[in-house]
């Protein structure tokens, strides 16, 4: 029973370092990263094009509608750092001139 124990820690260990190893070799972190950094960057594009004001763009909380505007570098920043959140939303603005 202990000598399963041992070798299924041994497996675990192992698996984990050979995954570290073939991520590395195959740069598979750092083509996530730089895919990341380019769907942030065609998102700023985007809403660029479609925005009033080209430095902000408008993000929705999930959890309460609250919507607000925030400065595109900060949320871009803020996606590089947590990818996989899921508090907020981008919404596209949809004030007119007129309204502000």
């Amino acid at each position: 029973m202990v000598g399963l124990i041992v070798a299924l820690a041994i497996l675990i260990i192992l698996f984990f370092v050979l995954r570290e190893l073939n991520c590395w070799y195959w740069k598979i972190n750092e083509r996530v990263t730089l895919q990341y950094k380019t769907n942030f960057l065609l998102e700023k594009i985007s809403m660029q094009l479609g925005a009033s004001d080209l430095d902000e763009i408008t993000i929705e909380e999930i959890e309460t509608g609250k919507r607000k505007k925030v400065n595109i570098d900060k949320w871009i920043e803020h996606k590089m750092k947590k990818p996989t959140s899921t508090k907020y939303k981008t919404v596209k603005d949809e004030t007119t001139p007129e309204q502000k």
